[in-house]
């Protein structure tokens, strides 16, 4: 059976929460050993990302990525915290939106960034020509 990137996410999860503090380190090495030995490193920033889903499902939280012009300050770090309850945010940043942002939480979009708004209000002029 061929194991996906959440399948070593998941056993890695169980491996932990079932091991003492001490083995952690332990346990890492020998998953991070076992992937170079069948060749499949490349998976590693897949498999870290689903072992953060799963971490973070079992706290109750979940994922989330809010992309913006420029990085964030603390007080939009803050109305994100207010507004997404229990979301962890990735951040990134795109100098193409111009301002604003874009949030993603559980395939949902917002997009509340200037290029769009902009883009938008082009249609709705040409529209109406």
């Amino acid at each position: 059976m061929k194991k996906t990137p959440y399948t070593y996410a998941r056993e890695l999860h169980t491996a932990l929460l079932a091991a003492e503090g001490k083995k952690h380190s332990q346990i890492i090495r020998e998953t991070l050993s076992l992937l170079s030995r069948t060749r499949k490193s490349n998976l590693r920033s897949r498999i870290v990302a689903a072992f953060t889903e799963l971490a973070l499902a079992a706290e109750g939280r979940r994922m989330g990525m809010v992309v913006s012009a420029r990085p964030l300050d603390a007080g939009t770090r803050a109305h994100l915290t207010k507004s997404f309850k229990n979301v962890v945010f990735e951040e990134r940043t795109d100098p193409s939106l111009l301002g604003g942002a874009v949030v993603e939480v559980d395939g949902s979009r917002i997009d509340g960034s200037v290029r769009t708004k902009l883009n938008l209000l082009k249609q709705a002029i040409a529209s109406e020509n």
